[in-house]
């Protein structure tokens, strides 16, 4: 083992770097995508709860799936709490709004 290393040190050093690089660059990038989602529940919270006081089904639907990618991400407690008030809104505007 000691002679293979010796002998291959520098294929050994070059194959490790490369697997450096390429976790940083896996966690940059769902660093990444965990932001995108989590600005996407921003601005929906901001459009529905905010704005026009309810959220239509279809939204909802949309807004489980892209929650689902973001928690499995690891994204935080704000996301959820976003998630939370957008899922109790109603489906459809009051009557006479």
């Amino acid at each position: 083992m000691i002679k293979f290393i010796s002998e291959n040190w520098q294929l050994i050093t070059f194959v490790s770097t490369c697997m450096i690089y390429l976790g940083r660059q896996v966690l940059a990038t769902r660093k990444g995508i965990r932001a995108l989602l989590r600005a996407d529940l921003i601005r929906l919270y901001n459009k529905y709860h905010d704005d026009l006081g309810y959220c239509p089904i279809y939204v909802k639907q949309s807004l489980e799936d892209e929650y689902r990618e973001y928690h499995a991400l690891k994204g935080n407690g704000v996301g959820t709490n976003l998630y939370e008030a957008l899922m109790d809104l109603p489906t459809e505007p009051r009557k006479g709004e």
